[in-house]
C-alpha cells in the first residue's frame, strides 16, 4: 500500500510539473497582449457575426427585391393584352387561349395554378392595375432595405479595418485558437490563465516544501497526510500572496502596465507563497490588520483591549504629601 501511494504521489507531483510548464508557456505566449487581447477578441468575434448577420439579411432582401421584380414585370407584359379602357384586344388572343380562359372562369380556377396570357386574362384589368401598384410600392420599400443594409454592411467593414490595423498580433493568436490543443488557451481569459498559473505554482511550492523537509537531516520526514495537504494548501496560499502583490504591497514591476507583469515573477510568487506558506499567512494578516486600523480611524494598535490600557504606578499618591494613610 505504501509503494502504491508513492506511485500515485508521483504520478500527481509528474502532473502538476506538466500544467505548471504549460500554464507558463501560455502565460508567456499571452502576455503581449494579456487581457487587451480578450477585449479585442469579444468585440472581433461580435464584428463577424455581425458582418454574417447582415450578409444573410442582405442576401435575403435582395432576393426579395428580385421576386418583387419579376412579379413586377409580369404584370406590365400582361398589359399588352389590353387597350386603354380596359378590353381585351382581340387580335392578340387567339381561340385555343379564349377557350381555356373560359374554362378557367367556368371552373373558377386559382389564378396562381394559371400560366401565360391565360393567367393575364383570368386576372383581369383592374385587378392588374392594382397588382402593379402593389409592386412598386414593395420594390420601393425592398430596395430601401438593401441600400440601408448595404450601407450597415460597409459601416461594419469600417469597424473590422480598425480592429485589424495594428493588431497582426491579435488576428495571430486568434488563428492560433481554431488548433484544438490551443483553442482553451487563447479562448481562456489572461487573468484567469494567470490565476490558474499561480495556483499551480503554489503547489510545485508545496511540493518543493516536501522535498526540502524529506532530505533534511534537521527536519522529520513527512508523514503521508502531508504529501497531499502542503501542496493544496500551498495551491491556497498561492491565491492570497497574488491578491496581496495585485495590491501593490509586493513589487511584482516597475510600471503600473498590467501587461508589464513577467510570467516568471508571477510564478515566483505562487512558488513563495507555497513554500513558506506560514509567512505568507501571516504578511497578508499583517497587512489586513493594518487596513481595518486605517479604516476604523486610527485605532490603537493593541486593538482597544483592557490588557493593553497603561498601568497606574502604585507609588504614586493622590494628596500632596504623597500615598494616604
Amino acid at each position: 500500500m505504501r509503494i502504491l501511494g508513492m506511485v500515485l504521489i508521483s504520478v500527481l507531483y509528474s502532473v502538476i510539473a506538466f500544467f505548471a510548464v504549460i500554464l507558463l508557456a501560455a502565460v508567456q505566449l499571452r502576455s503581449s497582449g494579456g487581457s487587451a487581447f480578450d477585449t479585442w477578441r469579444l468585440n472581433y468575434d461580435a464584428n463577424q457575426l455581425l458582418a454574417d448577420d447582415q450578409k444573410k439579411a442582405l442576401g435575403a432582401a435582395q432576393d426579395r427585391v428580385r421576386q418583387n421584380r419579376d412579379s413586377l414585370f409580369w404584370v406590365k407584359s400582361c398589359s399588352r393584352l389590353f387597350d386603354q379602357n380596359g378590353i381585351p384586344q382581340a387580335t392578340l388572343i387567339d381561340s385555343e387561349t379564349a377557350d381555356e380562359v373560359k374554362k378557367a372562369k367556368q371552373d373558377q380556377t386559382p389564378v396562381e395554378k394559371l400560366v401565360g396570357d391565360v393567367r393575364c386574362l383570368v386576372r383581369g384589368f383592374t385587378l392588374l392595375q392594382y397588382d402593379k401598384d402593389y409592386y412598386v410600392m414593395l420594390d420601393n420599400d425592398y430596395s430601401f432595405e438593401v441600400e440601408e443594409l448595404k450601407k450597415s454592411v460597409a459601416l461594419n467593414s469600417e469597424q473590422y479595418a480598425e480592429l485589424v490595423k495594428g493588431h497582426q498580433d491579435f488576428i495571430a493568436f486568434r488563428s492560433m485558437a481554431s488548433v484544438w490543443y490551443q483553442k482553451p488557451f487563447f479562448d481562456s481569459l489572461y487573468d484567469l490563465l494567470v490565476l490558474l498559473l499561480v495556483m499551480t505554482m503554489g503547489a510545485i511550492g508545496g511540493v518543493v516544501r516536501m522535498l526540502r523537509d524529506y532530505g533534511s537531516s534537521l527536519q522529520p520526514n513527512p508523514s503521508t497526510k502531508d504529501y497531499v495537504f502542503i501542496p493544496l494548501i500551498g495551491t491556497v496560499v498561492a491565491i492570497g500572496g497574488y491578491v496581496l502583490a495585485k495590491t501593490g504591497l509586493l513589487l511584482l514591476s516597475s510600471t503600473k502596465d498590467e501587461t508589464s507583469l513577467s510570467p516568471y515573477m508571477i510564478s515566483l510568487v505562487g512558488i513563495i507563497s507555497g513554500l513558506l506558506a506560514k509567512e505568507v499567512i501571516e504578511t497578508i494578516s499583517t497587512s489586513g490588520r493594518s487596513i481595518l486600523q486605517r479604516s476604523a480611524g486610527g485605532a490603537p494598535q493593541g486593538g482597544g483591549r483592557i490588557e493593553d490600557a497603561p498601568v497606574a504606578d502604585p507609588k504614586a499618591g493622590t494628596g500632596q504629601g504623597g500615598a494616604a494613610s
